[in-house]
C-alpha cells in the first residue's frame, strides 16, 4: 500500500477504478483494462502490464518540488521490462490510440490523486495521434469527468505535447485551445529538437515550455548555445509562458539552467522517477551550489 493510504481510504480508491473500468470509454466495456494491486492502479493492455512513475519538477530557490511528471513503465507477462515505445506501437486502430492514451491519464490520475496532499500540478504526455483522432470539442471531456471522480481539477493538471511530431498546425492549435477553454495548462515538450520554431509556438500560445534536454547539454559544452539558452528562455517568458529544463544531470547543468533564468527544473541531478511522490526537500540541500554566472 503505498504511503500515506489508509485502510479505509481503500473504497474510494476502487470507485475510482470501477468509473474507468465500467465502459464510460466505450472500448472498456467487459473487461477491466485498470487493476488495483497493492494500493497501486495498473493498466493492462494488449498483454503488457503498466504502472506509474514520476518525477518532480522543482523550483530553482527552494529546491522544492512545485509538480511531477507522470511516466509510463511497461513490462511483458513475464515482468520483463520493455521501452515504453513497444507499448505505442500495439494499437491498430484509432479506438486503440484514443483507449490506450486515456488508460494511461486515468492511471496516473488515480495513482496521483491517492499521493497528492499539497495541491501540486501533475504533467501529463499525450500520444500526438489522440489529438488528431478525437473530435475538438471533445478533448478533455472524458479525462475530466475521471479528475472529478479523483477530486483533481483541470487546473491542476499540465497536458504535455510534442508539437514537432504534429503536422497539422491548425489542428494542434485549435486543439490546444480546447483544452485551455477546461482549464487545463499546456507545455509544449521537448522544444529545441527536430521540426521546434518560434513560428509554431507563437501561434500555440502554451502556458509551459519544456525545453528539450540537449540544449543544456549543448550550453555545457559549447560557449556560442550558453550565450544563446537565457535569451531563448527570455523569449518564453515574452510569451507569457514558464521555461522548464528538463534532463539536468549534473551541477554545471544546473547552474546554467538557473542564472539562464529557468522556472522549473527536471533531471536525474535532483530525483530519478519513482512510483511514489518525491519531496524530501532536505536530501536537496547540498545540491544548491554556487552560480557560475561570470565564470565563463
Amino acid at each position: 500500500m503505498p504511503p500515506g493510504i489508509l485502510p479505509e481510504e481503500m473504497t474510494l480508491f476502487e470507485e475510482l477504478l470501477d468509473y474507468f473500468n465500467g465502459g464510460r470509454d466505450g472500448i472498456a466495456a467487459g473487461f477491466r483494462p485498470l487493476d488495483i494491486r497493492d494500493g497501486e492502479a495498473l493498466g493492462h493492455f494488449a498483454g503488457l502490464h503498466l504502472h506509474s512513475v514520476f518525477q518532480p519538477l522543482f523550483q530553482p530557490a527552494s529546491l522544492r518540488p512545485f509538480a511531477y511528471e507522470a511516466l509510463l513503465r511497461v513490462q511483458d507477462g513475464s515482468g520483463r521490462a520493455l521501452p515504453v515505445d513497444h507499448a505505442f506501437r500495439k494499437p491498430k486502430t484509432a479506438a486503440e490510440i484514443v483507449h490506450l492514451d486515456r488508460l494511461c491519464r486515468a492511471m496516473h490520475a488515480v495513482n496521483f490523486a491517492r499521493q497528492a496532499r499539497d495541491g501540486s500540478s501533475l504533467f501529463l504526455n499525450i500520444d500526438g495521434r489522440h489529438l488528431l483522432t478525437v473530435e475538438v470539442e471533445q478533448l478533455g471531456s472524458t479525462f475530466e469527468g475521471l479528475l472529478n471522480h479523483c477530486g483533481l481539477k483541470p487546473a491542476q493538471v499540465v497536458l504535455e505535447i510534442i508539437e514537432s511530431r504534429i503536422d497539422d498546425l491548425g489542428r494542434l492549435i485549435d486543439a490546444a485551445a480546447a483544452y485551455q477553454e477546461r482549464g487545463y495548462r499546456v507545455a509544449i515538450d521537448d522544444f529545441g529538437c527536430q521540426h521546434s520554431n518560434f513560428d509554431r509556438l507563437w501561434q500555440l500560445t502554451p502556458d509551459i515550455v519544456k525545453l528539450d534536454r540537449s540544449l543544456i547539454v549543448q550550453a555545457s559544452t559549447r560557449p556560442r548555445a550558453r550565450v544563446i539558452l537565457p535569451k531563448l528562455v527570455e523569449i518564453i517568458h515574452d510569451l507569457g509562458a514558464l521555461a522548464v529544463c528538463e534532463g539536468i544531470e549534473t551541477c554545471e547543468q544546473h547552474a546554467l539552467a538557473t542564472d539562464a533564468g529557468i522556472d522549473l527544473l527536471q533531471g536525474y541531478y535532483y530525483a530519478r522517477p519513482a512510483r511514489w511522490l518525491q519531496a524530501a526537500p532536505d536530501l536537496l540541500e547540498d545540491r544548491a551550489e554556487p552560480s557560475l554566472t561570470g565564470s565563463w
